[in-house]
């Protein structure tokens, strides 16, 4: 009989070898890309839906499904696991391209973008086309408003952004932030972060937001929280867009009316209906 000699030697088990899905998040992710589609993937690699989807189950540390049709899944590098997402603006442009929704970031989180301090991160506000319901990934919230005239809004390009994002312009975030002040926290917050914004205004930009808004009341309440701030060459721009003859409106419309027309401050005519010209005195 033969006796080997004992090396001590170990077998090294074979390197596995990554299925072709994950290769094909690992080349997303290397050209900074994080939306992958299941139908993407499965013409990719000459897969069915069915078996892309099993390979992504394997991978369900690294990948969050994300809501809506398409299919379609979120890359989620290491360092972000903790908070389960990238940022938002890493990937929401591909997403809701992926989906065909027209959209910009609006309300208080283009403020945020625009440098207004009012603006938890953890929350993004989306303006669409269509009602859309808000979504969780990991830690970040989305909530979504409908604008059906959104295609016409002034958007602004920002620098230093991880990927392309749509935003509306300063001048169109106070519009919006007037027209949907019942819905994210009143008049009165969305009077602090126009005075917030008041350095980043222009005059023309103000003119191509205003041009581009339907609404009369709209303008109406802008104008006359304009006013109050102290912005009066930002309010006469207001003005020269408004009619001759006004209705009389409520400076917040879910706020109890106690006064009569002739109470409506000139030449807004304007109700204010939660005393805020009284309280910035």
């Amino acid at each position: 009989m033969i006796l080997q000699e004992d090396t001590g030697s170990t077998v090294q088990p074979r390197p596995r070898r990554p299925g072709f899905v994950e290769q094909f998040l690992d080349r997303t992710q290397a050209r900074c890309e994080f939306v992958v589609s299941v139908d993407q993937v499965a013409r990719a690699g000459s897969m069915t839906h069915l078996a892309v989807r099993r390979q992504l189950e394997h991978l369900s540390r690294r990948v969050r499904r994300l809501p809506g049709r398409p299919s379609a899944y979120l890359i989620v590098p290491p360092e972000h696991l903790a908070r389960g997402a990238p940022p938002v603006a890493a990937w929401l442009d591909s997403y809701l391209r992926l989906r065909s929704r027209p959209y910009y970031v609006g309300l208080l989180s283009a403020a945020a973008l625009h440098g207004s301090s009012s603006q938890a991160v953890q929350v993004t506000h989306i303006l669409t086309t269509e009602p859309t319901r808000p979504m969780d990934v990991g830690r970040l919230h989305v909530d979504f408003y409908v604008k059906k005239h959104l295609r016409n809004t002034p958007l602004s390009l920002l620098a230093g952004m991880p990927a392309p994002l749509a935003v509306s312009s300063p001048e169109a975030t106070v519009l919006d932030l007037i027209a949907f002040s019942d819905r994210i926290g009143g008049i009165r917050r969305v009077t602090e972060v126009i005075a917030e914004l008041k350095g980043v205004i222009s005059r023309v930009g103000l003119r191509a937001a205003l041009c581009a808004e339907p609404q009369i009341s709209i303008k109406q309440r802008l104008g006359y929280v304009l006013t109050i701030l102290g912005l009066d060459r930002m309010a006469e721009e207001v003005r020269r867009s408004l009619p001759k003859r006004l209705a009389v409106v409520a400076l917040q419309s879910q706020a109890p009316v106690a006064q009569c027309a002739s109470d409506a401050r000139q030449p807004w005519m304007v109700l204010d209906n939660v005393g805020l010209e009284d309280e910035r005195r």
